[in-house]
């Protein structure tokens, strides 16, 4: 949502905007850093088609996808989960004997965040000093807003967190080879007041996934990082 990218284009010392299949991006320098920052939009297919643009039209060397999500465990709300791997826990073909969210055009049920980046991550959180926990994030094309819901997915992964495009960034860029990393900042707790408090603190998680990044990438600059 542009909510969840409004921190990191005011972070941008300049902005050349391009607009592809729909998606808006913007080059730019943060920290020393050239970025692309983009809106993929809601949803797998968006998040996919933003990725590829990406990887193909601005030859990124790694993805990170930051934002807002819905716990699945016990996570306070404006806390920070960092994905060890994504899933896509509304991919089935068990019908065919696969088992649930098993991608067999990857031969893979689960898809791992890069180690360096992600370690990188976890010193920036713990620069931040920010509430943080390593873990599972599945993705589907659904908000999951029901105790119901919400225990369907546990049933079937040990996930800390839920949101609608980290997995295919995922699959996009396995498939590519591209390292990448996706972190959540916790907006509600994916139960029946998902809808609520996701508006509430829409704008506070937002602003808490895009301080991680920035931190990221400042901390890459006085290592003497490239992005």
């Amino acid at each position: 949502m542009d909510v969840e990218l409004d921190a990191i284009r005011r972070s941008m010392e300049t902005s050349v905007h391009t607009e592809v299949s729909h998606m808006h991006f913007y080059e730019g320098m943060i920290y020393g850093q050239s970025v692309v920052a983009a809106c993929s939009g809601i949803g797998k297919v968006c998040a996919a088609t933003c990725a590829q643009t990406l990887v193909i039209h601005f030859q990124v060397d790694e993805i990170l996808c930051g934002g807002i999500a819905g716990a699945l465990v016990s996570m306070p709300h404006g806390s920070m989960a960092i994905a060890d791997q994504l899933v896509q826990h509304d991919f089935d073909l068990a019908s065919f004997g696969y088992h649930h969210g098993y991608l067999p055009t990857l031969g893979v049920k689960f898809i791992p965040t890069d180690d360096s980046i992600r370690k990188r991550m976890i010193q920036a959180a713990q620069s931040l000093g920010v509430t943080y926990q390593l873990g599972m994030i599945a993705s589907g094309d659904r908000f999951i807003d029901s105790a119901q819901l919400k225990q369907a997915i546990l049933d079937r992964f040990p996930a800390i967190a839920c949101e609608m495009e980290g997995g295919a960034i995922a699959q996009v860029c396995y498939m590519n080879q591209i390292p990448f990393c996706v972190i959540r900042c916790i907006s509600d707790s994916s139960d029946e007041s998902a809808g609520d408090h996701s508006e509430v603190n829409e704008k506070m998680a937002s602003d808490g996934a895009a301080a991680l990044i920035l931190e990221y990438l400042r901390e890459a600059e006085n290592h003497g990082g490239k992005n």
